[in-house]
């Protein structure tokens, strides 16, 4: 009877242990059928690399969610030359519906090459239904910038010269050559201009720049300036401080700004972690305005710049809006002279912050179809756009957004691809051998000691 009534114990034991197995078994798949539904419908990705390495930037993110029409991507490789591509382009038809990417091999489908003109393998075509684009490079910035020309096509934007200004072409840490290429990589064509020669803004001209002129404009210049900005124009100037400029100054009090002839000095403790010194401020805190929106959280330096005042009373048609601003640990040091380098808070003389090193406006004339809107941005540096100092943080970010709202190009208004960082790891000669002996030799023969132990202990 006992020999009987264990063996049901024994059998219940089982049925019960066969059926927690079953149940366990449709949970689990259960489960995995209902994450697999969630990922078919809501098709989310997580990347978890440090430089973010398969998703792509909120720039390119917000041009592909205003798409208006559909897109086609081709990639004309070999085979084996596809891979390497599809952990970025793949993400282009995730964000957008519209965007399709298909990979081609240009030796089995050569009349499709030679539709686009394909001469060597690797090229990346953007593609709509009337014309093509080919990308510079296979890079996120390279694809996402001839989908940006396909869409828009070219503006023109004219850096006016003879008085000092930056060096479009210099590649000298206070030249411009690499502002000029980020330039022309988002589809804008960048010419100079001598007011000088011909007292006129030229017809194509989408942007004007004035960037660190030494020397003030003549009365004749300004009236040029003056005449376009004011007729639907639009400029960026970027003023150095010291520079004795009171025909350019006075053009912008017309326009209710005021240009201080000061120095910003911020000694804000925080800006030494990023290796700054106080006359070169770090602004974190900005405005309203869509140039500076998508920068919140972000720093961008404003190295030797002077500060600006937005007047008071109000003048009719122009709306202003200060951009960027300084800690209230900074101040603005009145009357700088490059020649007495050395600083100090002068009480009941120099400004106490925060102050504006960054400002917009817009001016309106007329109304209905005659309604003009010219636009400007003043900084005041023109350093945070030199090749020194245009990687630091935000500043690339900030130049071009100021570009792309100057130029009616607001949908451009992001944060822009950052380049691939490499991650690597230095060990000195020591750590090395710790390592080699730690973790190469140490662990698996702990382990194999360990294993050892227990089976000798079982045996006994």
């Amino acid at each position: 009877m006992a020999l009987k009534n264990s063996l049901q114990g024994r059998t219940s034991r089982k049925i019960l242990a066969g059926t927690n197995i079953a149940v366990y078994t449709l949970v689990a798949v259960a489960i995995i059928v209902l994450l697999n539904w969630f990922a078919d419908r809501h098709d989310h990705r997580w990347d978890l690399t440090p430089d973010k390495k398969f998703s792509v930037s909120p720039q390119t993110t917000k041009i592909l969610k205003d798409l208006n029409r559909d897109l086609t991507i081709y990639v004309f490789d070999r085979e084996r030359g596809f891979r390497a591509r599809r952990d970025l382009l793949d993400n282009y038809s995730v964000v957008s519906k519209r965007v399709k990417v298909q990979y081609v091999d240009p030796d089995r489908q050569p009349a499709l090459a030679k539709e686009f003109g394909v001469r060597s393998y690797g090229a990346i075509i953007a593609a709509t239904a009337d014309k093509h684009f080919e990308a510079q490079g296979d890079t996120e910035e390279g694809v996402t910038n001839a989908i940006v020309r396909l869409l828009k096509g070219q503006k023109t934007i004219y850096f006016i010269q003879g008085h000092g200004e930056r060096d479009i072409d210099s590649s000298d840490r206070s030249g411009y050559d690499h502002i000029k290429k980020a330039l022309e990589n988002e589809n804008y064509v960048t010419k100079t201009q001598v007011l000088l020669q011909k007292l006129e803004i030229p017809v194509d001209c989408s942007l004007l720049v004035v960037a660190g002129p030494k020397n003030d404009y003549l009365p004749q210049e300004i009236e040029a300036i003056k005449k376009y900005v004011t007729g639907g124009g639009h400029a960026l100037f970027m003023l150095d401080p010291a520079a004795e400029i009171p025909n350019l100054t006075k053009l912008l009090a017309d326009w209710n700004i005021t240009v201080r002839n000061d120095l910003v000095i911020d000694e804000n403790p925080v800006a030494q972690i990023f290796g700054t010194r106080p006359e070169m401020p770090l602004v974190i805190k900005y405005g309203s305005n869509p140039i500076v929106q998508p920068l919140a959280r972000v720093a961008t330096l404003f190295p030797l710049t002077r500060s600006f005042a937005i007047g008071k009373e109000y003048k009719a048609g122009i709306t202003t809006d200060s951009l960027c601003e300084t800690t209230p640990d900074s101040y603005g040091y009145v009357d700088f002279n490059p020649k007495r380098p050395e600083v100090a808070f002068r009480a009941g003389k120099d400004i106490k912050g925060p102050l504006s090193v960054a400002v917009s406006a817009t001016m309106t004339e007329g109304s209905g179809e005659s309604k003009k809107e010219g636009r400007f941005v003043a900084t005041g540096t023109s350093l945070m756009a030199a090749n020194a100092y245009l990687g630091f943080q935000g500043n690339r970010d900030l130049v071009m957004n100021m570009v792309n709202w100057l130029s009616a190009d607001e949908d451009l208004i992001s944060i822009r691809p950052k380049p691939p960082e490499s991650q690597q790891l230095n060990l000195t000669a020591r750590q090395m051998q710790k390592l080699l002996f730690g973790g190469v030799l140490g662990l698996p023969l702990l382990i194999i000691i360990a294993g050892t132990s227990v089976w000798w202990r079982r045996r006994r």
